[in-house]
């Protein structure tokens, strides 16, 4: 009997395994209907294994990208699997009124009547790639292309001075900065994988090519016009505050004329069980993530205007709320903005003697708020977030709000 079963089973070659897509997978009867785990933990019963191995694997590797865990804004320290693309845009919108101008930690009542709104439109590629060597695994690069429009509108409110007799004035220099900023391309490397260490942590660093343009100007081509508030006549003159061209500020330039570099360090905790108190098991907190790190970028002096260099801190926790599908996201988000410097002099219009051009804006601005994450599918995800002012520079303006609304998807 034994022999005759030893004998029946000789000479059989095993069948090629066909290849098989990953959507093919995920629309099977094995798959379709369950829960991750019992895909993972049913791998290989209901079908050969041989058969589906590899891409039942790709299957399982997407999934094990959390995407209710992964922040709607601030960094984080995954890293996308091999081969794996990832398309995300974001619509940010900025807004700016009177009450949002700081002069020496102050309000500046020069910009009381002086509103800008600011729309981007962030398109980002990133896909995931691995050496094969040691040191040289888990990289994702990315690719960041923004689009912007910008507006600025209402006069600027000038005190008495030498000029005209001493009558306040109103300067009318408006301006519209509209079309592609700097192409931004990273490299993001993950160095700790919290399987093996306590915390996951990546680093990034990348370069800003200077794509985008430096001569936005205000008013009319550069030429604003003059109101003496008291009754005088209307005159128009090049404004020269930044430049001698009429170029708005440098932070309202699409672009910085030179390369800039940027470096980034990322942190992450997934909760596990026992991380929190025992009143918190088995809570949505208990499958909750934290993520924080930093970001720093080197801006260079370009035709004599230097926009400064600019420190991000963040923080985040998110929290899944429903099953796998919604979860919210409670942020912090601090920049660190270094004064920007234009060269020469300059004549205000209500002062007849030149001085040397001020610095426009710097300081520490702070931002937090919520987030809400939707992932209808573990491969898709649709975020919104709304950010409040907590702090606000010493120098120049900053938003009051800022907020964000998402989409990614991977492939």
């Amino acid at each position: 009997m034994w022999a005759e079963d030893k004998k029946s089973n000789t000479g059989i070659d095993q069948l090629p395994a066909p290849e098989i897509s990953p959507s093919e997978i995920l629309n099977s009867n094995v798959l379709q209907g369950r829960r991750f785990e019992d895909r993972f933990l049913n791998l290989g019963v209901d079908k050969k294994f041989t058969k589906l191995e590899r891409d039942l694997i790709k299957v399982q590797v997407k999934n094990f990208i959390p995407p209710l865990l992964v922040p709607a804004v601030g960094g984080h320290a995954f890293v996308l699997p091999p081969g794996l693309f990832q398309v995300a845009a974001n619509f940010k919108f900025v807004n700016v009124w009177g009450e949002d101008w700081a002069k020496n930690g102050d309000f500046d009542p020069t910009h009381r009547a002086q509103t800008v709104q600011r729309r981007f439109l962030t398109t980002s590629l990133r896909y995931g790639f691995d050496l094969d060597k040691k040191f040289f695994h888990s990289f994702t690069a990315v690719l960041n292309l923004t689009y912007e429009s910008s507006t600025s509108r209402g006069p600027v409110t000038l005190p008495g001075g030498t000029a005209d007799g001493g009558n306040p004035q109103s300067v009318f220099n408006g301006g519209t900065a509209e079309g592609l900023q700097d192409l931004n391309l990273m490299i993001k490397k993950k160095i700790w994988d919290q399987g093996n260490k306590p915390i996951g942590w990546a680093v990034a660093a990348g370069v800003f090519f200077p794509t985008g343009s430096t001569n936005k100007r205000v008013g009319d081509n550069g030429t604003i016009a003059i109101d003496r508030t008291a009754g005088g006549n209307l005159r128009r003159r090049l404004f020269r505050r930044f430049t001698e061209n009429g170029t708005l500020p440098a932070g309202r330039q699409l672009g910085t004329g030179e390369m800039s570099y940027k470096v980034a360090t990322f942190f992450t905790r997934q909760f596990l069980p026992g991380d929190l108190p025992d009143f918190l098991a088995g809570t949505p907190f208990d499958r909750a993530a934290i993520h924080w790190g930093g970001a720093y970028t080197f801006h260079a002096e370009h035709n004599g205007v230097d926009r400064g260099d600019l420190a991000t801190i963040f923080g985040s926790m998110v929290v899944p709320v429903y099953k796998d599908y919604l979860s919210v996201q409670v942020s912090s988000i601090t920049n660190w903005q270094a004064n920007d410097t234009y060269e020469g002099l300059f004549t205000f219009p209500n002062a007849t003697v030149p001085v040397a051009r001020p610095d426009f804006r710097g300081g520490w601005l702070s931002l937090v708020g919520p987030s809400i994450i939707y992932s209808p599918d573990p491969l898709v995800r649709f975020t919104g977030t709304l950010l409040g002012r907590v702090v606000q520079p010493v120098l120049g303006p900053s938003p009051s709000y800022v907020a964000n609304l998402g989409l990614s998807v991977v492939f």
